[in-house]
């Protein structure tokens, strides 16, 4: 009965694991069905009084993890734009709905244990095809020399992959009779390991370390765990070079990147695979077939001791040789901190601790400091950033989970997440050293994917990333449930009446939630038509774009296809008109402003394009495209001047994904999720 129970819990995972193939899941078309599917299935749960009988540290965060939604949804009351604050509150609805599922609708630790199996082993399989398709078709995975896909953003990659590490560690370390798991595990251990290093992500080491930690902590054989992550972490090093073949043909800047390149990298981790196959076959047939002496054992679990915590030492001595004074050392990697370069360095790119993380950083923190208590609102942050930076990249969030959600949601955010995240860990820490040891084998490893996840979090842009982010939470929430034995029914004291009554508030809240996400899936589908049909039937792309305006007329997206459509059509006016209405909307936001010059400029209004360019300036003075478009529309010359096939609005993008005009209107594009490309104003 338990296993049908937990039925659709699992395929809500497969699910997700399946939209994470989708680049990462980012797009709402492809976690708006899933979001919806998780909500429908809470509804039902709730309202055919299904759910299982929680404890207080689940309680505290499912109302946690809800506030923090709620809070998110409701910034849309002060935040720049409204569109962007409800898009992100949306997705922290589907966020919630899956922690939820995984406290109230897994029946007990013998299900969450075989649900967590189920994402392990679902990332591992997304490995092995992704070694796969490297070998024989490794171009469209590599960006930069740097594994990209399946979530279409290095660091989110190098994340997903390295969900599974510890908990396939702690397998392949675990004394049972079926040595062929053992091995197995350990191989995709080593597999994921080395997926994640071909990225070059230096965000997913911090990751790594922090679920290691968890992971350590929590489960059992904390001597056999370290030496095998060693073992997997030492055949990186061996073949080091091959691995990172296609980044270094990317470094040197004179051929490229090949095919050929990217299968020695393929080929290498290959080969580390199948050796890992073979030594984990061999250490578990060792380890199951010999029958020492207890006398022995401990002389051997003494000397394992020793080994590792030596290794240690040598480990630390060699790395404060290589680094000579570790003060210097440290003042050293401040200083390249705070240095914010045009470009990240590449050489050396897992120690250095340069990029713009200092300027997104200082960013946040004004933000919070200007906003403590509510934050400047969901998508709020992106503003601020284009006003303030030090530098030419398009980014949007803060690349810090703690920072943005102390900048966009202020104290009230922070506090909802952190309880929630808090009170789960506390029920594992606290529960996992009374647990059965399969409960804590499956605790540690789930929670140090968790760990992986939020570890990197802290350092890198991974919450919008729904695949990964959600599977990283259902981690945490499965890890809670696995070490909480089953609690005793208990005579139900509350009044009928009452408990109805908390079962219809609690159900029209899913609900209302569900219709949110349902809207906003049918409203992009919408959008996909109206782009699709922008150039070639610019009526039906109007007809389209306001459908989608009328669902969602919080959203931006769907006004600027209109504004196309109608100048497509030749309703100028209308389309200025919408173009206003929509800047009203928006705060201001300098995207807008550059679409209306954009118009003018069509127009051959030069004085109004001018006026409308300057202004877009005003609000983000780093961009070069806009620059040149002040100038150019400032000068006696621009009568004569062709019309730019590139306008000041292309890197809107990089807040939304959306927007690339052209010579006949403003036409909403989809950018690559990454963000991190060039302006399309500067190309």
């Amino acid at each position: 009965m338990s296993r049908r129970a937990a039925a659709p819990a699992a395929f809500l995972i497969v699910l997700l694991l399946a939209a994470t193939l989708y680049d990462g899941a980012f797009d709402v078309r492809h976690w708006g069905p899933v979001a919806i599917f998780a909500l429908l299935l809470l509804v039902t749960v709730v309202l055919a009084g299904g759910m299982r009988p929680l404890d207080r540290a689940s309680l505290i965060a499912i109302a946690a993890i809800w506030g923090f939604a709620a809070w998110s949804v409701a910034s849309a009351l002060w935040a720049p734009s409204a569109g962007l604050a409800l898009e992100a509150g949306t997705r922290n609805c589907f966020y919630a709905a899956l922690a939820t599922v995984a406290l109230v609708a897994v029946p007990g630790p013998r299900e969450a244990r075989r649900l967590g199996a189920l994402i392990i082993g679902g990332i591992a399989l997304i490995g092995l095809v992704t070694l796969l398709r490297l070998y024989f078709d490794g171009t469209l995975l590599v960006v930069a020399g740097r594994l990209d896909a399946p979530t279409g953003y290095r660091n989110a990659t190098a994340c997903l992959f390295a969900v599974p590490f510890w908990a396939l560690i702690g397998v392949a370390a675990t004394k049972s009779r079926n040595p062929s798991l053992r091995a197995a595990t350990f191989a995709a251990a080593t597999l994921t390991l080395g997926l994640a290093v071909m990225t070059q992500s230096r965000g997913a080491l911090v990751g790594l370390v922090i679920g290691g930690v968890l992971a350590l902590y929590i489960g059992p054989e904390w001597i056999r765990r370290p030496w095998l992550a060693l073992l997997a972490g030492l055949g990186m090093v061996l073949l080091w070079g091959p691995m990172l073949a296609a980044h270094r043909a990317f470094e040197s800047g004179t051929t490229g990147v090949s095919t050929a390149d990217i299968q020695t990298a393929a080929g290498a981790l290959g080969f580390l695979v199948v050796n890992a196959l073979i030594i984990g076959l061999l250490f578990a047939l060792l380890d199951g077939g010999l029958r020492a002496s207890p006398q022995n054992m401990r002389r051997a679990k003494r000397v394992a001791t020793a080994g590792l915590i030596v290794g240690t030492l040598a480990l630390l001595v060699g790395a404060i040789a290589v680094a000579g004074d570790p003060i210097e050392f440290v003042d050293e990697k401040l200083q390249q901190f705070q240095k914010v370069p045009d470009r990240t360095e590449e050489l050396e790119r897992l120690i250095s601790t340069g990029g713009e993380r200092f300027d997104l950083w200082r960013i946040a923190v004004e933000d919070f400091t200007a906003h403590p208590v509510s934050g400047v609102g969901e998508g709020g942050y992106a503003q601020s950033y284009y006003e303030r930076r030090a530098t030419g990249r398009n980014l949007t969030d803060p690349h810090s989970l703690p920072l943005a959600v102390l900048a966009e949601t202020g104290l009230v955010g922070a506090l909802m997440l952190g309880l929630f995240l808090g009170a789960l860990l506390y029920a594992i820490l606290a529960r996992g050293g009374r647990a059965s040891l399969p409960a804590r084998r499956a605790a540690a490893g789930l929670a140090g994917g968790a760990g992986v996840v939020l570890g990197q979090a802290l350092v890198d842009w991974i919450w919008p990333v729904p695949g990964v982010i959600g599977l990283g939470l259902l981690c945490l929430a499965l890890a809670a449930v696995a070490v909480t034995p089953r609690p005793p029914l208990r005579t139900r004291t509350a009044r009928p009446r009452v408990r109805f009554l908390l079962r219809g508030i609690a159900a029209a809240a899913l609900m209302a939630a569900a219709l949110l996400v349902t809207v906003t899936v049918i409203a992009d589908f919408h959008v996909g038509e109206a782009r699709a049909a922008a150039r070639s039937a610019p009526d039906r792309a109007l007809t389209e774009a306001r459908a989608a305006a009328t669902l969602t007329p919080w959203a931006p997206i769907p006004r600027y296809l209109e504004a196309g459509a109608l100048e497509r059509l030749g309703r100028v006016g209308e389309a200025r008109t919408v173009l206003r209405e929509t800047l009203e909307r928006s705060g201001g936001s300098f995207i807008v402003k550059a679409l209306i010059g954009d118009l003018e400029r069509r127009s051959e209004n030069k004085r109004a394009a001018h006026a409308r360019y300057r202004e877009a300036f005003e609000r983000n003075p780093r961009d070069v495209g806009l620059r040149r478009l002040v100038q150019k529309t400032r000068s006696r010359e621009a009568k004569q001047a062709r019309r730019s096939r590139t306008t000041g609005v292309a890197f809107g993008a990089a807040l939304a994904g959306e927007s690339r005009s052209g010579p006949g209107g403003p036409t909403p594009t989809v950018e690559r999720r990454d963000r991190r490309a060039a302006p399309a104003t500067a190309r």
